[in-house]
């Protein structure tokens, strides 16, 4: 490790302003206010206290996270060592990098079925740590004593929502439903109003339509309507509807 690691981390430009400069909202009117009240306006101020466009704490972990990356595998009670060597811990703003060391480094870790799991106490306790909320996170393997990287699984997005299902409508009440590769003929009714909701159930949902908006309606079947019973279709019959060859496969 860089014998200057700490200044490298914590010793880096402060970000530059990002607002357009002018005093914030409400200055010019206080200031109004005092003069029309025959007060006289503040006497001392620095030059950027009516600004809120002001520098800020930037800190640099670019550094620490490919040190992490390039010590798996190395025992980490060495590496930890290694690192409070290099960073003053009487000083408080190195002593912040200690913060996100383990942020990144979970060392209480158990096993659950094989799988490295957080053993931290909290709601995280027992959680995979391949699932983690953090892309870049190394743990401490109970057995070894040794730095690991985790293997990262992102949580599905809820932007990257499935496809709908392919239809093909038919009539009103009557449309065609691709669900799970098996073609099937569905049997829609219009949504009850929300007072007589409770007593219908949407078949292909499988769930009361209490519980289903009237987006989720449209998104699977094009319309505010629910499925009120379903049955597969045979090849032959596939062929006699409208459906594209294409679609049948």
């Amino acid at each position: 490790m860089r014998a200057d690691m700490g200044k490298v981390l914590v010793e880096r430009p402060r970000l530059k302003s990002w607002i357009a400069p002018g005093p914030h909202k409400g200055y010019r009117k206080a200031v109004r206010k005092l003069l029309d009240a025959g007060d006289a306006p503040p006497q001392r101020e620095g030059m950027k206290r009516p600004y809120i466009n002001r520098k800020c704490f930037n800190e640099h972990l670019g550094p620490l996270r490919r040190f992490l990356n390039s010590n798996v595998g190395r025992p980490w009670d060495k590496i930890y060592a290694e690192i409070c060597e290099h960073v003053d811990r009487g000083n408080v703003v190195q002593k912040h990098i200690l913060t996100h060391l383990f942020d990144y480094v979970v060392t209480t870790v158990i096993l659950i079925e094989g799988r490295p799991c957080d053993g931290s106490p909290g709601y995280r306790y027992g959680h995979p740590l391949h699932e983690s909320e953090r892309r870049d996170q190394w743990y401490v393997c109970p057995k070894s004593g040794l730095l690991r990287r985790t293997r990262h699984v992102p949580r599905d997005d809820w932007r990257r929502r499935p496809a709908p299902p392919r239809r093909v409508v038919l009539t009103k009440s009557r449309m065609c439903l691709e669900l799970n590769g098996q073609w099937e003929l569905v049997t829609v009714a219009p949504l009850p109003v929300p007072e007589y909701r409770g007593s219908r159930y949407d078949v292909v949902r499988k769930r009361a339509v209490y519980s289903s908006s009237a987006a989720e309606a449209r998104e699977l079947y094009g319309a505010d309507v629910y499925a009120t019973d379903r049955r597969p279709l045979s090849k032959r019959e596939l062929r006699s509807l409208p459906v594209p060859i294409d679609w049948v496969g």
